[in-house]
């Protein structure tokens, strides 16, 4: 890992030149960050988001609500609310336009929304005649919707698919759903382990533990796709199996209902015993009790979070001869612990899906920063209250207490799994960190040496002060070139990055540069350009295009 200091490097900051031989760099271009408005990202520090949705007893939205309104709860402890805002309909949708030079491209998101919606049309989990009615409704429903807020759709299968990317235009987004055909390794409607699950003969389960694994990957890379853009996202996942709980520990506190538990009687006189309603996840736990998805659920919750995801489970296989109570379950706990709602037993698709995607467009955000710094890892819940009369609240149950640093550290392997899975060709952008880049072709002189210029918004990367007084960061900036055939050819590096005040200053309000050098023959390749910020994990990709004479 290349150290250095940047104290050395100011010029670069300014005009991301490339190296001495390389041939001229493009202007840039870049739209200074407003360094007043937004704040410096400390590793060290954990700013807890949550989205409120509150209806009164018709179920509609109420709104003229005020900080002093709510009252937050961590573990039962007060928490002081930092900052507050409301989000309702009728907010312009705008589009961002960066007026780039040619061979400049950029990850910044596209849409500034008060609210962003999200299809995720499931055909990993259930079988093919569940998944063919989910495709067929969403068409269905796209031929006549109005969009008021942007919508994206992405598949799941063997790995995450963005289908279209966010738009107002439902007649391009039938289209992508029209068109798109999931690989046939993931239409068989059962295999030994699901066959073997108790819960088989009702018609609940048609996943694995490998599935599930990988749809908690999944899960995790359309949290780091989502999390670069501001606001709520409302996810709908169309599924006819839902094979997890991100929070299992909700799970058992809200499964303590008349809906979801039975009561046994007890021993002892006056005594009971209550028993949990089994769910999906239950099931693909006792069919494979070796398997322990504890971390990855942790990460995968924890991702959400960060992007302020609320998730709406829509059961794709509507009404019919076996029941699924345990996936309902599931379903009613995960849409509970984000702050959705979870639709099923019906046969009119299209509505669950009108309903979900109108769903959350109201709502509070109310941020704090937790009295506890004692960042063990353990599940903290969430209570909100308010004293306006008859409204009902609906957010975020609780979150894991992971220290961002320890977390980085320990998720090294995991870490360039899902970078390397964020660089593949049909791997969405991801935009949590922020970036433009100016791609130089090669010339005469460079005999095929293409170089790549990132210049990365600093608001988006994560610094540490030192006793010294001195920042530090550590930043990857990678590069992968496909040709269309076999692997690509990749330039990768990190570097170590230490600020002086005045330097850290002038580099706030500019942007933090790297560059990488790839060398090339003859041809066009397509690019995937990637930043990876070492100390949080968190990280930026997009793509672009370039010829090699």
């Amino acid at each position: 890992m290349k150290q250095f200091s940047l104290s050395m490097a100011m010029a670069a900051f300014f005009f991301l030149g490339a190296p001495a031989g390389s041939g001229p760099s493009p202007d840039l271009n870049v739209q200074q960050p407003a360094s007043s408005s937004k704040p410096v990202l400390k590793a060290n520090t954990r700013l807890v988001v949550v989205d409120v949705v509150a209806t009164d007893r018709q179920g509609q939205p109420v709104s003229g609500l005020q900080a002093q309104d709510f009252t937050v709860f961590e573990d039962g402890r007060p928490q002081k609310i930092s900052s507050f805002s409301f989000q309702q309909p009728g907010i312009k949708v705008t589009q961002v336009t960066l007026r780039l030079p040619p061979n400049v491209v950029s990850n910044v998101p596209q849409h500034k929304a008060s609210v962003l919606n999200v299809v995720l049309l499931d055909t990993l989990n259930g079988d093919f005649a569940g998944n063919a009615a989910a495709q067929s409704a969403l068409i269905k429903y796209l031929e006549t919707a109005q969009l008021a807020q942007p919508l994206a759709i992405f598949a799941m299968q063997d790995k995450l698919m963005l289908l279209h990317d966010f738009t107002t235009d439902s007649q391009a987004l039938k289209a992508a759903v029209e068109k798109y055909r999931p690989p046939a390794h993931t239409q068989n409607s059962e295999d030994t382990i699901s066959r073997a699950s108790a819960f088989g003969t009702r018609g609940d389960y048609h996943t694995d533990d490998q599935r599930t694994e990988s749809t908690l990957n999944q899960l995790h890379t359309l949290a780091r796709t989502l999390a670069g853009y501001p606001g709520r996202k409302n996810v709908i996942w169309l599924s006819e199996s839902i094979p997890l709980m991100l929070f299992p520990e909700t799970a058992a506190q809200s499964g303590m209902t008349v809906a979801s538990m039975d009561v046994q009687p007890g021993q002892g006189k006056g005594s009971s015993q209550i028993m949990r309603t089994p769910t999906t996840f239950d099931a693909v736990r006792a069919a494979s009790p070796s398997r322990d998805f504890g971390g990855l659920v942790q990460k995968v919750a924890d991702a959400m979070m960060n992007a302020q995801v609320a998730m709406y489970p829509v059961d794709s296989t509507g009404l019919g001869k076996d029941d699924h109570i345990g996936s309902q379950h599931t379903m009613n706990d995960l849409a509970s612990a984000t702050g959705g709602q979870a639709f099923y037993n019906r046969n009119d698709l299209e509505v669950s899906l009108r309903t979900s995607l109108n769903d959350g467009s109201t709502y509070y955000t109310l941020t704090y920063y937790p009295d506890n710094k004692q960042w063990d890892g353990k599940f903290r819940n969430i209570a909100i209250k308010t004293e306006h009369p008859g409204a009902t609240l609906r957010y975020r149950q609780g979150y894991y207490a992971l220290d961002p640093v320890a977390a980085a550290k320990d998720e090294t392997r995991r870490v360039t799994e899902d970078f390397s899975r964020a660089l593949t060709l049909d791997a969405p952008s991801v935009t949590t960190v922020q970036f433009q880049a100016g791609v130089v072709p090669p010339s005469n002189d460079t005999r095929g040496n293409v170089v790549v210029n990132f210049a990365i918004d600093p608001h988006t990367l994560a610094f540490d002060e030192s006793s010294d007084g001195l920042e530090h960061a550590s930043v990857s900036c990678v590069v992968w070139a496909f040709s269309g055939k076999g692997d690509p050819i990749r330039a990768e590096g990190s570097s170590n990055a230490t600020f002086k005040p005045d330097v850290f200053r002038q580099m706030m309000n500019s942007y933090f540069p790297c560059a990488r050098s790839i060398s090339l023959k003859p041809g066009h390749y397509t690019l995937r350009l990637g930043v990876l910020d070492r100390t949080t994990n968190q990280m930026g990709t997009t793509t672009t295009q370039v010829t090699v004479p």
